[in-house]
Order: structure tokens, then C-alpha cells, then sequence
């Protein structure tokens, strides 16, 4: 199952602009659908010249999110690493237990800091 990325200029990702309103979008889904699935997440990345945001959708998240994610011009991508400090890589929204679950191989990595 493919995940999906949209991205977003850096400069509409301050408190309040683009990337923030796509945050709370995706966490006001995810509470209203309980919390569920487990593998519903949403990751970001600053890109490597600091022009864009990325904004990962696991493929869970398409069943509480579709309209959001489409609507947003979304596109199929690879998962991108598990998030950490060191890779840049945030976890924005979700359960804690989907560290696990996207990255089973990655267990004793760094959702623990």
C-alpha cells in the first residue's frame, strides 16, 4: 500500500497558514473516528532547501482522511524513514503504537526518545 505525500511551500507553513490547517484537519479526523485505525499517520519533512514542507499520509490514513488527502492533490510516494531527531522526519499526528506498526524493523530506534 502506497503512502502519500503533499507538499507545501515553507513560507505557508507557519502557525496557522497551509500546513498547519492540513495538520488540525487530519487530527479533527482522527478523533472523530476514535482513534482508528492505529496506522493512521501523518509525518513531516522540511525538503533539504527549506522551500517546502512534506507532509506523509500512511495508506491507513486514506480511510478516515481520502477527501482530505485528495483534495490536497496528494501523490503516491514511498514510506519515508521512521521519525527522528536525526532525519528530520516528524510525527505529527497518530497513535504512539504506529511507530511500531509503519516501521516493525526500526523497533528499538528512536520512538523511545
Amino acid at each position: 500500500m502506497a503512502w502519500y505525500k503533499i507538499t507545501i511551500p515553507y513560507k505557508d507553513c507557519g502557525v496557522g497558514g497551509k500546513g498547519q490547517q492540513l495538520q488540525d484537519a487530519f487530527v479533527e479526523l482522527f478523533i472523530a473516528h476514535s482513534g482508528q485505525p492505529f496506522t493512521a499517520a501523518l509525518c513531516s519533512r522540511d525538503s533539504d532547501d527549506f522551500q517546502n514542507v512534506f507532509y506523509y499520509f500512511s495508506p491507513d490514513a486514506m480511510q478516515i482522511a481520502r477527501a482530505l488527502i485528495e483534495s490536497h492533490m496528494a501523490v503516491p510516494c514511498e514510506r519515508p524513514p521512521r521519525p527522528s531527531w536525526e532525519n528530520g522526519v516528524i510525527f505529527c499526528a497518530g497513535d504512539n503504537r504506529a511507530l511500531d506498526l509503519l516501521w516493525p524493523e526500526d523497533k528499538e530506534g528512536s520512538s523511545r526518545q
